[in-house]
């Protein structure tokens, strides 16, 4: 079957994550994204491990992408990328603001070009403001958005905030950029007209939080049916097991749901867990309570069973490479394999999507640095083999593909 995106051509000059997971996710689709890296290459190609050179982290994020290498900070750099640019629909980027300007490839030049162009731009905070010009990395943006002192707050670390090992700014950013330049693509059928979209991840991470609304309010209370899922309490099983049960015992219901299942209905006579405050101060002394009872079952399933009540689930904490061995995995195609070619692969997370009438999902490929210099240059530039060794002479192009592989290819 077709793909969505089939007659897509996406210019991908982003670097790290915010940018890489939404063109990831329009390579799924079924667009042709061509990944267009500075002579030193996208810096997670370095982030360790690594299966034959190839960092899974960039293979995760890049997979399904043509790479071509080109230096833009140079006069025929520059003019290779606008020639490219009359065959794109849509370029990506995730520089400071002012950095394609300085290049000479603003949306006013890229619309000179092609005014049919869609030009997506992720930034920490956002163009045209006081606060423009300033880096941005996941973790900082969590540190100003307010998620990591929230995080911290809220798990009660006494000793200091912590970072969150999960890059949430960059992916919601990503996601949120994804969602905009499609609806920039929609509009455009309707006017013929490009346009330039731009997303932040201050904002980005700020829509997506969603204790956001709670704490601008002002207002902590500290019992009742409150927003957030870490007041879902985690037990050991008699397996050893971890389990995450989605009910908050200092609530009436939850307590209530516990008391019952449990058998022990005396709970509701003792003065420490009369009211929702009071089991709020003595939170330790419930849950270790309730752990008694819960070290009964050996597996999530038996103990969701014995609570009963189809709101409540129990789920056991996994790996992600133990999610991967599940029936369920193998039922969804929920990972996939990209090649690395010699009898090598990195098995990826699947794209969520599934289309009645369109094919979609992780193209399982993945290009070493300028692996597809020649191919893009000779059939979206027009040059010959002659020219492009030229360019690369003077280091305008350059690639780094290990000799194996190009031994696999025969080149």
């Amino acid at each position: 079957m077709d793909r969505p995106l089939s007659d897509i051509v996406v210019l991908d000059l982003t670097r790290a994550l915010a940018g890489p997971i939404a063109s990831r996710l329009l390579a799924d689709l079924g667009a042709r994204v061509i990944k267009i890296e500075p002579p030193d290459g996208d810096l997670t190609r370095a982030i360790v491990p690594r299966v034959e050179g190839m960092s899974t982290y960039f293979v995760h994020y890049n997979a399904g992408k043509e790479c071509v290498s080109l230096d833009l900070t140079r006069p025929e750099g520059r003019d290779l990328l606008l020639a490219m640019i009359d065959k794109a629909d849509v370029l990506l980027e995730n520089y400071r603001p002012e950095v394609m300007v300085r290049l000479g490839l603003s949306p006013k030049d890229l619309f000179a070009r092609n005014p049919r162009l869609i030009v997506a731009s992720i930034s920490g905070w956002g163009h045209g403001n006081s606060r423009s010009d300033q880096g941005a990395y996941a973790s900082a943006i969590h540190a100003e958005a307010g998620v990591t002192e929230m995080v911290a707050r809220r798990r009660g670390e006494l000793d200091g905030p912590r970072n969150d090992p999960m890059s949430h700014a960059d992916t919601y950013s990503g996601l949120h950029a994804l969602a905009a330049l499609l609806a920039a693509l929609h509009q455009r059928n309707r006017t013929g007209k490009g346009q330039a979209v731009e997303v932040s991840m201050a904002e980005s991470t700020l829509m997506v939080n969603d204790l956001s609304t709670a704490e601008l309010v002002g207002v902590d209370p500290s019992s009742g049916f409150r927003a957030g899922q870490n007041w879902s309490s985690i037990f050991r099983l008699r397996s050893g097991r971890w389990v995450n049960v989605t009910i908050d015992a200092t609530t009436d219901g939850g307590f209530g749901v516990w008391a019952k299942a449990s058998g022990n209905q005396h709970w509701h006579d003792d003065v420490r867990f009369a009211t929702a405050a009071d089991r709020v101060r003595n939170r330790a002394a419930l849950e270790a309570e309730i752990g008694v009872w819960v070290a009964n079952f050996d597996a999530a399933a038996d103990l969701e069973r014995a609570i009963g009540v189809s709101t409540v689930l129990a789920a056991e904490v996994r790996t992600v490479a133990e999610l991967a061995a599940t029936e369920w995995a193998a039922e969804r195609g929920a990972f996939a394999e990209v090649d690395l070619g010699a009898g090598h692969s990195v098995t990826v997370p699947q794209s969520p999507w599934r289309f009645s009438d369109a094919d979609s999902g992780v193209v399982g490929t993945v290009g070493f640095r300028g692996e597809h210099n020649h191919g893009v240059l000779r059939e979206l530039v027009g040059l010959d083999d002659a020219e492009i060794a030229r360019l690369s002479a003077e280091g305008i192009v350059s690639s780094r593909v290990p000799q194996w592989r190009r031994d696999l290819h025969g080149s």
